[in-house]
């Protein structure tokens, strides 16, 4: 069955793409969501009208999208996963998970842009394509990491600055010590050396 496109489908066409597709894929999920029209030929000058219209679009937008793609490529999008002790994830992260960091990023990027087939089952780091435009393609690294591990470091960080900061209180009250001990043998010293004038005082009895 033959179909005009008339939005971007994903594994498909964009606008204006003259496509061929199973009948019932086209009746029942193209047509009736308006994102094809039959592929007559009073229809195949709209199909170039819109391919004009689209070319003429990519055209204005693909410095725009060299940038993004730059933007993108230059840093590395952590997502944070459940995983057994041989680094294996609890499910996948999929394109949704990464669309939706992309997002919380600042990055406004189409869900249908995202091409990951399959999912991530492991922590690591992997090259996902996106496409920004249909001439550009970023490949944005993205990290998988264990969400425990996070927790287990924050919370051995934590201990370490409490040790640090007893030890330093235990520094400080023996150098306090250390600082009291040498005013009391003075004390003591000064009190021995008055002693002996006092005996001496009272051994010379008053005569009669």
């Amino acid at each position: 069955m033959k179909l005009i496109l008339t939005d971007e489908v994903e594994d498909l066409g964009y606008a204006g793409d003259v496509v061929d597709v199973a009948a019932g894929y086209g009746r029942n999920f193209l047509l009736p969501r308006g994102l094809a029209i039959p592929a007559t030929k009073g229809a195949m000058k709209e199909a170039e009208a819109l391919t004009r219209a689209r070319r003429a679009r990519e055209a204005k937008t693909l410095d725009g999208a060299r940038a993004a793609k730059e933007a993108l490529e230059a840093r590395v999008l952590r997502i944070e996963a459940r995983v057994d002790d041989r680094g294996r994830l609890y499910g996948s992260v999929g394109a949704a998970d990464v669309h939706r960091v992309l997002r919380e990023r600042g990055h406004e990027v189409d869900r249908r842009r995202v091409d990951l087939k399959g999912g991530i089952k492991q922590v690591g780091r992997y090259q996902v394509p996106v496409r920004v435009h249909p001439q550009v393609v970023a490949q944005v690294t993205v990290e998988v990491v264990d969400a425990e591990a996070d927790e287990r470091a924050a919370e051995e960080a934590r201990v370490v600055e409490e040790r640090r900061i007893a030890d330093a209180a235990l520094a400080a009250a023996a150098a306090l010590e250390g600082e009291e001990a040498p005013a009391a043998a003075e004390e003591a010293s000064a009190e021995a050396a008055a002693a002996p004038a006092e005996d001496a005082v009272a051994d010379v009895a008053p005569e009669a």
